[in-house]
């Protein structure tokens, strides 16, 4: 069982950007339709009005090691999004169990972590048990049952170019890794929606257990907003 819910957050470091990570997790792929897209509450109208189908994705992780110390993550990909002249992703909504993470993801990526606290635990020997609270309260709790076979992966195989705004900036990151995955099964999903995007009820084209992984995240390209979105509507 990985419990950081105890780590000291009262000193925060720095760690800039590129990051090196290792760990393992979960990814869960979906796609959406225009409608889901549009009742989505953690997206801005700029995001819902350049919406361009594509994969989604559902990611809870475990990092046993960054550059800010190891923390737990939940996080949620819409799918895509024409952005001027480019396609690319956007994470909507992003929870993690440090304020070293916090910090650091805001202020190299403009990625708008937030805090909670987190768990991944084995319940048996075939089922995983991951779990986010905020004041002691779950809003996102998930059993999942791993497979067996093994398979290499590579983020070349299914990328998510990542644009995020802050201010009047956009930051540009594009992020590497690889690993070993297995096909797994998801036993349920509760979510609180206030909290964390409604998907209790929707099944994910895929599911997938990476262990280990390794992933690299770059220096962010940063833009003015304005440059960046010339021909948002176009």
């Amino acid at each position: 069982m990985t419990d950081y819910n105890n780590i000291d957050d009262k000193k925060i470091i720095t760690a800039e950007a590129p990051w090196n990570l290792t760990g393992k997790g979960y990814m869960l792929i979906y796609r959406f339709s225009k409608k889901e897209i549009a009742e989505d509450k953690f997206l801005s109208e700029k995001f819902k009005s350049s919406f361009r189908g594509g994969f989604g994705a559902l990611m809870a992780v475990d990092y046993e090691t960054s550059n800010a110390g190891p923390y737990g993550e939940l996080l949620f990909i819409p799918g895509k999004f024409q952005y001027g002249k480019n396609i690319k992703h956007t994470i909507s909504k992003i929870y993690v169990s440090t304020m070293n993470s916090v910090y650091n993801g805001k202020k190299n990526w403009a990625i708008p972590k937030e805090h909670a606290d987190f768990t991944f635990t084995k319940i048996d020997e075939e089922h995983d048990q991951i779990e986010f609270k905020q004041h002691k309260k779950t809003f996102f709790s998930m059993k999942i049952k791993p497979g067996f076979l093994k398979f290499p992966l590579n983020t070349a195989l299914l990328p998510f170019p990542l644009v995020q705004e802050f201010g009047k900036k956009a930051y540009y990151t594009k992020f590497s890794g690889s690993g070993y995955g297995t096909i797994a099964r998801v036993k349920h999903i509760t979510v609180d929606p206030l909290k964390f995007p409604a998907l209790s009820c929707k099944k994910p084209l895929l599911a997938v257990k990476i262990e280990p992984f390794k992933i690299h995240f770059p220096k962010a390209v940063i833009e003015d907003q304005q440059q960046s979105s010339l021909s948002f509507f176009n």
